[in-house]
């Protein structure tokens, strides 16, 4: 005899119990199951048949992949473009000319970096976290909160 973990085993065992009344059956059932909270029927997935595809939607769609903000070796290039596209036809060809290939924002491309006035608006956890340092953590002593206590006892008598 095989173990019965889930409702799924009992096929509608327990639904016939309670829609006849028959308390004894419905309890003898229901102890049959197992208590473990991961083994019961709602966590049970089915097993994927095949490992999903994935699809690389830029490829799909023909579209460049996402710069980084900083500077790269290609970036004269491009603003060279943004240059003569400013030149020759104005701000709405220069911004035409972005949207096809972004330039640069930023010199160098630090993550870490924030402003100095964000910076100085910070509290002191976030600065100890950019920091990189931790808090070390004293012990627990469990005889201090009995000395507390017989203080707390002491003033109250």
């Amino acid at each position: 005899m095989t173990t019965i973990i889930n409702e799924w085993q009992l096929d509608c065992r327990l639904n016939k119990a309670i829609n006849h009344q028959h308390r004894a059956d419905f309890a003898l059932w229901l102890a049959f199951l197992s208590p473990a909270i991961d083994e019961m029927a709602e966590f049970q997935t089915p097993q994927a048949e095949s490992a999903p595809v994935k699809k690389d939607l830029y490829a799909r769609f023909s579209l460049l992949e996402p710069r980084s903000y900083g500077w790269q070796e290609h970036d004269i290039a491009i603003l060279a473009r943004h240059s003569e596209a400013l030149n020759k036809g104005g701000l709405r060809q220069l911004k035409l000319q972005q949207y096809l290939a972004e330039g640069p924002l930023v010199l160098a491309d630090d993550k870490a970096k924030l402003a100095p006035d964000v910076v100085q608006n910070l509290d002191a956890h976030s600065k100890r976290r950019r920091e990189g340092s931790e808090v070390k953590r004293a012990e627990a002593d469990p005889t201090a909160l009995y000395e507390i206590l017989q203080q707390i006892q002491s003033r109250a008598a």
